[in-house]
């Protein structure tokens, strides 16, 4: 039976239109029994291809079209696994090509138990080999002798002969040239039906019965078995974990029994588990960030509630004093693997990854690949480009692609995306085109977060690829994880890169120093800035919805703060009214029973954490925590099987405790009903410490929490800042620092927020200041500045914004006069400045013009806003807006800066 080996999968960029459900699904329909993939220098699409096609029925074949270097001349080899241990040659093989070796004899080693097929053109008399060789023959090569046994080898990129203009398309853009320049995909390279690949081999029946020798034995067996890493060989593990757990316990001092009989029952489940290396990476990884002074945050997710994880300073919240649950985190009557994401300011991940390479291994260690592909746009813009589409036309189409559409939903609902599409016929061919490659892997990149680690070689486990920081797999993060290798997330984030620097900078400029973890999470101060809503810049809770929920609840204490952060979801918003009125006494809190009121309590009698389920079910129906973590997994998923025998065990167990049947039955149903949108409270806990963290610094020390959010993220907080007392100051070229900063109630805007204003320019600005003093007059600063910043377009928003009103105040006079100011430059040199140059004058831009101008360029205007000019003009007194009360009449003066249109379900247009 034929088996079609030399298959190029979209993972073969830009060379091939073949993705792997279609291969699978064709391939089985036209009734082949074995089925190859051999992408180019790469094994991206292995392991998923492999399981598909078993999936399927179909025996895969695993190989790769590798470049190597024979003897002075490139030679596209074709690779075939023959075995398990073929397969990790292949592997080994493919990490090295991607680090640039390349060379045949170099990578011999990796050759065993792999066939290696050289394609009939690249043979010549004389070529030896000692691997297990076969020439690969096409059906002209018929009659043709060479020294080694022969295979049928035929290419497939393609399903149909159409398909031939997407690839040169996409060659096109992977070449970066015309349509015309573009290489042409050969003709035939289409997956035939195994009938007729044998009939036009049929004249080389030696090639058919060689490749039916060589795939029938082919099996491989993939190595799903956990495969954690072991951090001290010196050291058992379970040893030094409980050292370093009950060393934390002490210097934490807790010495209360129930912390003690905690820390054991954790730790013995963590060793059954195999859990105990992994514990102590984590540890080791905090404990770098930590001795490099990073704040590596409270945690996150339901490892806030093991006390082993707080005994480590893994988190930084006690699980015990906050009642939070273990079982959530680790269950032992349902293996899975722990799920610790470290989270670290973002600034410094990069750190973070070398550190993990050089402490673990290059080659234990490697973050992990994903692929970035065409999204409607690009594939718009890609493919009109080389259609001969301006600009123009490329912008028109692009805006009316909204980051939700697909090309085949705009084209169905937008009539002036269609009429555009259908005014040229080149258009349209182009859409077909575009559709074609939409969603097709365009290039890899790199997971955000995700790192993988083992004990042994990665290599023997999955193929890597050459990286920046370090390796990078070659197999996406569900590969990696289904073959059983420990991914750990390294999330940076940038709200913990804030209260570093808030730290640092209040410490360095009033000599306060705060233990971040120690801060009170009852502050009053605090509490009030959450209450008031006035939340712009903290973690959380700064969109609308959140802003709107707090003013509502007014949180007068943490855990009302925890509560608005599980509220402000969808399903669980349903509930924030009766959580208001229960709050200020407006409607009776329902407890239920006695036995459970502790639980509900807290959130007056809704359930609003996962965990809430999990106490119910123990106390009420004597679940163990794990068999109510179960419940809860099973109340979540919706699993009607696994929700009936829960039922009958909650009904059984209640019953054995003597409870009210009626109240059984009533707890059942709304635990099932809540724990479908029911939040992690061990996740809403540390996340909502986070966010108090922020807010203590706005609230204490906002000049600090200011300057560093005006530093480190966008101007959006300035206005959050003016309407919190602050106030723009005048800038001029000889104070503008580089970054925004906040001095004496004060914003001084930086050149980095100036719209579109280059950024070497920017910095050769403050370098040059710092060498050579300041500007004395609009002359010296042209005749200082490098000619090739000698543009009007380029000092226009330098003028716009004022910095040189220090030296003269009419604006349009300046840029009027800027094209004349440059050739003067030019002709007199350093004498310019010392020159006396007539100025032409020009009527200056009026009020309103010079803050339209500064909105546009900084965000912000710093001149006088038209309305208080009209204010000024006015013959009636004005009334604030705050100061009016319900039903009142009154004219309302308004300015609108900005127009946004959106369209509803049915088409109707909306302006906001």
């Amino acid at each position: 039976m034929f088996a079609q080996l030399d298959t190029k999968s979209v993972y073969s960029f830009m060379d091939s239109v073949v993705d792997l459900p279609c291969y699978v699904k064709r391939a089985k329909e036209l009734g082949y029994q074995a089925l190859g993939l051999m992408d180019r220098d790469n094994l991206y699409a292995a392991y998923h291809f492999a399981q598909l096609a078993t999936k399927n029925g179909l025996r895969p074949l695993i190989g790769m079209e590798a470049n190597l270097v024979y003897e002075g001349r490139m030679i596209a080899f074709r690779l075939l696994a023959k075995n398990n241990q073929g397969y990790k040659n292949l592997m080994k093989l493919a990490t090295e090509l991607s680090s640039g070796q390349g060379e045949f004899t170099a990578l011999s080693n990796y050759l065993n138990e792999i066939a290696l097929i050289l394609p009939s053109e690249e043979w010549e008399p004389g070529m030896a080999f000692e691997s297990d060789v076969f020439i690969g023959v096409r059906p002209e090569d018929a009659g043709k002798e060479f020294d080694y046994p022969v295979l049928p080898l035929h290419t497939v990129r393609y399903f149909d002969n159409a398909d031939r203009s997407t690839i040169q398309m996409l060659h096109a853009i992977s070449q970066n040239v015309s349509l015309s320049e573009a290489s042409i995909c050969p003709m035939s390279q289409l997956l035939f039906s195994p009938q007729e690949m044998e009939s036009a081999f049929s004249d080389i029946p030696d090639a058919l019965n060689n490749l039916d020798q060589l795939v029938s034995d082919i099996t491989y067996q993939f190595d799903t078995e956990l495969k954690l890493p072991r951090f001290n060989r010196d050291m058992l593990a379970v040893d030094q974990l409980r050292q370093l757990a009950q060393d934390g316990l002490e210097t934490k001092e807790l010495t209360a029994s129930v912390y003690q009989e905690r820390l054991d029952k954790e730790l013995a489940v963590i060793h059954q588990m195999g859990f105990d290396d992994y514990f102590l990476i984590v540890w080791d990884l905090l404990r770098f960030g930590r001795s490099r002074g990073y704040y590596m945050g409270m945690g996150r997710g339901s490892a806030a509630g093991s006390l082993v994880a707080y005994a480590l300073d893994i988190t930084g919240i006690d699980p015990v004093k906050n009642d939070l649950l273990f079982e959530r985190f680790l269950n032992e009557e349902r293996y899975t693997m722990p799920d610790i994401d470290i989270d670290l300011p973002d600034i410094y991940r990069s750190e973070f990854l070398h550190y993990v390479r050089d402490r673990y291994g290059s080659m234990h260690s490697a973050q992990i690949v994903t692929f970035s592909t065409f999204g409607a746009k690009q594939a718009i813009r890609d493919v009109f480009k080389r259609f001969g589409a301006k600009e123009f036309e490329l912008s028109q189409l692009s805006k009316k692609i909204s980051f939700r559409d697909n090309l085949t939903s705009v084209y169905e609902k937008n009539m002036s995306f269609r009429q555009l599409i259908n005014q040229r016929p080149e258009f349209q061919r182009a859409f077909e085109i575009a559709k074609a490659i939409e969603g097709q892997p365009r290039q890899t990149s790199i997971h955000a977060a995700g790192i993988v680690m083992s004990d042994d070689d990665l290599t023997e486990h999955i193929p890597l690829k050459a990286g920046e920081d370090m390796m990078v797999t070659q197999y996406d993060a569900s590969a990696v994880e289904a073959n059983g290798l420990l991914k750990m997330d390294f999330l940076g984030l940038r709200n913990l890169t804030f209260v570093q620097k808030m730290k640092e900078k209040l410490e360095e400029e009033q000599g306060v120093v705060i233990d971040i973890k120690s801060i009170d999470l009852e502050d009053s101060q605090t509490l009030a800035l959450f209450a008031s809503g006035k939340t712009k810049g903290i973690f959380q809770f700064e969109q609308a919805g959140a802003i709107n929920l707090l003013k509502r609840i007014k949180p007068s204490k943490f855990e009302e703060v925890v509560a608005t952060t599980s509220l402000n979801r969808p399903g669980a918003s349903d509930y924030i009214d009766n959580f208001i009125a229960r709050k200020y006494g407006k409607e009776k809190v329902d407890l239920i029973d006695p036995v459970v009121a502790p639980i509900l309590e807290p959130t007056y009698g809704i359930m609003l954490y996962q965990e809430q389920v999990m106490q119910i079910a123990q106390v009420f129906a004597g679940f163990t925590l794990g068999k109510a973590d179960l419940l809860r997994r099973a109340m979540s998923k919706k699993d009607a099987n696994e929700m009936s025998k829960m039922s009958e065990a909650f009904m059984s167990g209640s019953q054995q405790l003597g409870r009210n049947p009626q109240i059984a039955e009533r707890l059942f149903s709304m635990m099932a009903k809540f724990a479908g949108y029911g939040f992690n409270r061990s996740h809403a806990y540390a996340y909502s410490a986070l966010a108090f963290q922020l807010a203590y610094f706005k609230s204490h020390y906002p000049q600090v929490f200011y300057d560093v959010m005006l530093n480190y993220s966008s101007s959006d907080y300035i206005k959050d800042a003016i309407g919190n007392g602050f106030s723009l100051a005048r800038l001029d070229i000889n104070r503008i620092p580089f970054h925004d900063k906040i001095s004496d109630g004060k914003i001084v805007l930086g050149l980095k927020t100036i719209k579109g204003f280059p950024r070497d320019f920017a910095l050769w600005i403050i370098e040059d200041r710092k060498e050579n003093g300041k500007y004395v007059s609009i002359e010296d600063f042209l005749t200082r500045i490098p000619k090739k910043y000698q543009k009007v377009e380029v000092l226009t928003p330098l003028v716009n914004i004022g910095l040189f009103d220090i030296f003269e105040t009419n604006r349009q006079k300046i840029i009027g006069n800027l094209s004349n100011l440059f050739t003067f430059v030019n002709e007199l040199g350093s004498l310019f400045a010392e020159s006396s140059y007539s100025w032409v004058d020009y009527d200056d831009y009026s009020q309103i013009d010079r803050y339209n101008m500064e909105q546009e360029l900084l965000g912000v205007g710093l001149s006088p806003h038209p309305l208080h000019l009209a204010q000024k003009m006015a013959t009636h007194p004005y009334q604030p807006i705050s100061d009016l009360t319900v039903n009142s009449k009154a004219t309302v003066l308004v300015q609108l800066e900005s127009i946004r249109i959106i369209r509803t379900k049915k088409v109707i247009k909306w302006l906001f």
